[in-house]
């Protein structure tokens, strides 16, 4: 078993509670590690044996922008039940930081984790 680890990928989306928040996509980061079975790409050498992480990227970012909602929670949860669906993976851990009102409210993070 392997793990792929992407560390805050930068997104855009449209979420919050906030009337300012449902105007305008905000930035929002993303770190995902994708675990899988490295035993056929270790053998063929072959990308279409493994998981690309572009495409990964890709999808993350794609998918953060075509979102409209309220809460973090639900965005990390959709995202991290589409990322299993969609690549081949044994777990999926996803962390999703919303880093916009961090020093207002005197944190140093506001993030939530999810896991499928």
């Amino acid at each position: 078993m392997g793990m792929i680890v992407l560390e805050d990928i930068e997104v855009m989306a449209r979420i919050g509670l906030l009337e300012e928040e449902l105007y305008a996509p905000q930035d929002l980061t993303v770190s995902v590690e994708i675990e899988h079975s490295f035993d056929r790409i270790s053998e063929t050498d072959d990308l279409a044996d493994g998981v690309d992480y572009r495409e990964v990227i890709e999808f993350i970012r794609e998918f953060c922008g075509a979102y409209d909602g309220k809460t973090i929670e639900r965005l990390a949860d959709l995202l991290c039940k589409s990322i299993k669906e969609k690549f081949p993976s044994e777990r999926v851990h996803l962390v999703l930081n919303k880093p916009r009102y961090v020093n207002k409210l005197g944190l140093s993070a506001i993030r939530v984790e999810v896991e499928h």
